[in-house]
């Protein structure tokens, strides 16, 4: 992939579930981008790691909008985390992966 997609700065609020693990999250959206995005969580009682697969919803208040995207997380540091948007039909794929690597 070459060059990296437009970021724009967001406070919006973000639910977090994480496949394979119960509960919900919270974080904040820090920036969006066409393929990603940085958010930092804020609670919940654990911190998605690399390589976690996760659904994540936005309510847009400016458009009165809820936003569903499904994501994986490529880093994380501290309460932060980079994370790249996929295809909802490659959940189940990836999962199935990771499950035969352990």
């Amino acid at each position: 992939m070459s060059g990296t997609a437009k970021r724009f700065k967001t406070k919006e609020t973000a639910q977090i579930e994480v496949y394979g693990h119960i509960g919900v999250l919270v974080a904040s959206l820090k920036n969006l981008s066409q393929t990603g995005a940085f958010l930092e969580v804020s609670s919940g009682d654990y911190v998605p790691q690399k390589g976690d697969l996760l659904n994540m919803t936005v309510q847009l208040g400016s458009l009165q909008r809820t936003h569903n995207v499904t994501a994986e997380v490529i880093w994380s540091k501290g309460l932060g985390l980079g994370i790249c948007f996929i295809n909802k039909d490659e959940v189940l794929e990836r999962m199935m992966a990771k499950g035969s690597s352990f």
